[in-house]
C-alpha cells in the first residue's frame, strides 16, 4: 500500500457553498445536501473532511462557503478555525470560487499545493481517493504551471457528468499514471455516453482540481483578468482594519457567473491540462436516483431509513424523517418524508425533480 506523506505544503479546499435542491425536500437552501446524512451517521462535509484529512495536514483544511453556512460548518466540523474559511461573498460559479480560493491560499503560502473538493460526493473505496488525491497533489508539485484533475473511469453511460478524453501517457507519479488531458465533452447523449464507456480514454469529470495556488493566479490573470482585476479589490480590503463587506459582494457581483471548465481549463493548450485517472467507486448524487443506485450497488432489495412496513414492494427507496411509512406491492418508486413534505417519484424520473423547484420558485416558495 503507497504511503502517504503529508507535506506541508499540500492544501484542501472543501467546496460547500452550493444549495443542492435536487435532493428536495431534504436538502433546503436552510440546510443543503452537504450538511446532511445520507451514506452514513455523518454528513456529507463530515464525510469529506475525514477523506482529505488523511491525505493533508489538518490546520491545511479549508472550507470555502458562503455567510448563510458558516454557523452549519462550524457546527459540524468543530475543529475548524473561522481563518480555515474562505467566505464566497455571493454564488458565482466555480471560476470566481477557485479563483478566491487561490487568492486566500497564496497569501497563506506562496508554495502551496491545492487540491478543490467537493463537499457532497459520496465515495465507496476511500483508500483510492486517498491515493489519487496524493498522487494529483504530487504532480501538481511538479508541474506547477500546470492544472491537474482527477478522472474517474466510468461505470455506466452516464448522460448527466461531463467527461474528460485522456491523450498521451506522460509518467507515474506516486503510483497513478498521468496522461495529457486532450479535450472536455459536456453531459453527452446515450449513445454518445455508451460509446464513452467502450473506450479506454474516456473518463467522468468529477470537479477535482489540483493546482499551485501561485501559479494558477497567473493563469486566472491571463483567461479571466476582470476576476484577476477584482481579486486584487478584494484583497485590498482584506488588508484593511474594517473589512466593507458591501464592498466586497458588489465586486464580486460584478463577475461573470461562470464554472472553471469553460472559463481557464478549457482553454489551456493541451500540453498545460494533466489527468490522473482513478478507480473511485463514486457518485456526486445528482438526485435521489442517483444516491439510490449507489447505496442500493447492484441488488433489487428496498433501501429503507426511518420508520417503514412493507407488502411486496422491491427495488425502491424510502425514507422517513418521523412519519411512519407502509408502501404495497411498488417497484422502482422513490418515496421522501420530511418534515413539511414528501416526494414520492419514480426511479427513473429522479432527476425531474428540477421540475418541482421551478413551480415552487413560482408559488410556493417557503418549502425551498
Amino acid at each position: 500500500m503507497l504511503k502517504i506523506k503529508k507535506k506541508k505544503n499540500f492544501y484542501a479546499v472543501i467546496m460547500a457553498g452550493g444549495t443542492g435542491t435536487r435532493l428536495w425536500p431534504l436538502s433546503r437552501k436552510q440546510k443543503p445536501k452537504q450538511f446532511q446524512k445520507f451514506t452514513s451517521n455523518k454528513t456529507m462535509i463530515q464525510e469529506t473532511y475525514a477523506r482529505v484529512a488523511k491525505v493533508v495536514p489538518k490546520e491545511n483544511i479549508f472550507v470555502s462557503t458562503t455567510d448563510a453556512y458558516v454557523d452549519l460548518t462550524l457546527a459540524q466540523l468543530p475543529q475548524l478555525k473561522k481563518e480555515q474559511l474562505i467566505l464566497e461573498p455571493m454564488p458565482r460559479g466555480t471560476a470566481p470560487a477557485i479563483a478566491l480560493v487561490a487568492k486566500y491560499i497564496a497569501r497563506i503560502d506562496p508554495h502551496a499545493i491545492v487540491a478543490t473538493v467537493a463537499s457532497d460526493h459520496v465515495i465507496r473505496n476511500v483508500e483510492e481517493f486517498h491515493a489519487s488525491l496524493f498522487a494529483a497533489l504530487c504532480v501538481a508539485e511538479k508541474h506547477v504551471k500546470k492544472l491537474v484533475i482527477v478522472g474517474i473511469n466510468p461505470t455506466s453511460p452516464d448522460t448527466g457528468l461531463g467527461y474528460i478524453r485522456m491523450g498521451n501517457e506522460l509518467e507515474v507519479v506516486a503510483g497513478k499514471k498521468v496522461f495529457l488531458a486532450d479535450a472536455f465533452v459536456e453531459k453527452p447523449d446515450l449513445k454518445t455516453a455508451e460509446k464513452y464507456l467502450a473506450k479506454w480514454e474516456y473518463l467522468w469529470n468529477a470537479g477535482y482540481f489540483i493546482f499551485s495556488a501561485t501559479d494558477f493566479l497567473h493563469l486566472v490573470k491571463k483567461w479571466t483578468p476582470k476576476t484577476a482585476e477584482v481579486l486584487e479589490q478584494i484583497e485590498k480590503e482584506w488588508d484593511k482594519k474594517i473589512v466593507n463587506k458591501k464592498r466586497i459582494e458588489k465586486l464580486y457581483f460584478s463577475l461573470e457567473n461562470e464554472p472553471i471548465d469553460t472559463a481557464i481549463a478549457e482553454k489551456l493548450d493541451k500540453k498545460d491540462r494533466l489527468v490522473v485517472p482513478s478507480e473511485m467507486q463514486w457518485s456526486d448524487v445528482g438526485n435521489w436516483g442517483s444516491l439510490f443506485d449507489f447505496i442500493q450497488h447492484d441488488t433489487k432489495a428496498l433501501v429503507v431509513r426511518g420508520k417503514h412496513i412493507d407488502s411486496g414492494s422491491a427495488d425502491c427507496f424510502v425514507h422517513s424523517e418521523s412519519k411512519l411509512i407502509a408502501t404495497v406491492g411498488l417497484k422502482d418508486i422513490i418515496i421522501i418524508e420530511s418534515e413539511d413534505a414528501i416526494l414520492v417519484a419514480d426511479k427513473n424520473s429522479a432527476g425531474e425533480v428540477k421540475k418541482i423547484i421551478e413551480k415552487l420558485r413560482e408559488n410556493n416558495k417557503g418549502y425551498l
